[in-house]
């Protein structure tokens, strides 16, 4: 009688696991996303690569997401430890939980659907699961993939010395995906080294830079002198390497705003 009595309150008053009150996070884009949410003041402590919004400045440093400060993380006492995997050290993650850490993995998104899986995991972890799809659902009115309209051709610039680019497999396609474009680089392998000369026989109408360790301005001269009437958008590496669903909006934006811009205003 008494189990029966116990089972009957668990469904009239289920157990309600409480929100992480202590977060520390090791992604940039975690981080971000966290803010998103209105959960910033729940984080004690960031990576050093944590760098918007403006109010993670103030926020505590343990190091790098490679090499974070172990000792300090314990210290700290946190509930929840929260990395990704393309960011993250395994061996630090796992000798975080061995010293009793809490710790989550956010898997690499492939593209917007990975990305907006991750972040409405994240917002049920948060409790935060309304305004998690609030964002979701204006995001995804947003970014409706552009019919109707000839498909701009475009190539996007990883490194310089060597040229690295995101072909059709990389997560920075669905970003050319979704404003219209496409992805002039075929090939599965996500971020190839190409040789210039055989880019620029391909004459894209669009180059995306990302100042990632280059020059944008040298960049575009370079460019020039293989390609005419090429125009080029210049995104922040931030928005493009740390995305969350609102910044891979922007990036979506940003690249649609070019192909309806003349060649001129490049100069």
């Amino acid at each position: 009688m008494l189990m029966l009595v116990l089972i009957a309150l668990l469904i009239l008053f289920p157990v309600v696991s409480p929100a992480y009150e202590r977060i520390i996070s090791l992604s940039p884009q975690v981080t971000e996303s966290i803010y998103l949410l209105g959960s910033g003041s729940r984080l004690i402590a960031i990576s050093e690569f944590c760098k918007q919004p403006d109010g993670a400045a103030k926020k505590e440093r343990i190091g790098t997401p490679l090499r974070p400060d172990i000792e300090r993380i314990v210290s700290l006492k946190p509930d929840l430890v929260l990395g990704s995997r393309e960011g993250n050290a395994p061996f630090t993650m796992a000798r975080l939980r061995n010293l009793g850490v809490n710790v989550h993995y956010f898997s690499r998104p492939k593209g917007l659907a990975g990305l907006i899986e991750n972040f409405l995991e994240l917002s049920s972890m948060l409790k935060k699961t309304k305004e998690g799809e609030a964002i979701v659902n204006a995001v995804e009115r947003s970014i409706r993939v552009t019919e109707g309209n000839v498909p701009h051709t475009v190539l996007w610039q990883v490194g310089a010395n060597p040229l690295v680019v995101a072909s059709s497999s990389s997560f920075a396609n669905d970003i050319i995906r979704y404003a219209g474009g496409i992805n002039i680089i075929k090939t599965e392998l996500p971020y190839p080294r190409m040789n210039v000369e055989e880019v620029a026989l391909q004459r894209p109408q669009v180059i995306v830079l990302t100042s990632m360790g280059y020059h944008v301005e040298t960049e575009k001269e370079r460019w020039k002198r293989y390609i005419n009437n090429v125009r080029f958008v210049s995104l922040d590496p931030y928005i493009v390497g740390s995305p969350t669903p609102v910044s891979f909006l922007q990036a979506v934006n940003a690249l649609r705003a070019v192909f309806h811009r003349s060649v001129d205003n490049d100069d």
